[in-house]
């Protein structure tokens, strides 16, 4: 499936694994899957959140630290660990990039 960027031409949306840290603040909206799904979807190109497998929580003072397993559908799978880095609070990202439709 495509959709059209602002300029008019097709981007092609991309599935992907990514596994990373994730923090969520203790006063996050909703459970702790929503916070990590709103930190993951906030990001450039992150058009969908299509799973997340939460693997690993250590509480901090203000926030949880999670490890995280998750599905996504980006614009740009070879942007994807850099745009989610470039979010507050998602680090050590890593991308696999997933064959068939998203």
């Amino acid at each position: 499936m495509s959709t059209k960027s602002s300029d008019g031409s097709a981007v092609r949306r991309q599935p992907v694994g990514v596994d990373c840290t994730v923090s969520v603040p203790r006063n996050a909206a909703g459970d702790l899957e929503t916070g990590v799904r709103d930190r993951l979807g906030g990001a450039d190109g992150v058009d969908a959140v299509e799973e997340v497998d939460l693997q690993g929580i250590r509480p901090g003072l203000n926030d949880l630290t999670v490890t995280v397993s998750a599905s996504l559908v980006v614009d740009d799978g070879a942007e994807t660990a850099a745009r989610l880095e470039d979010r507050f609070g998602v680090s050590e990202v890593e991308v696999e990039l997933r064959t068939g439709p998203p």
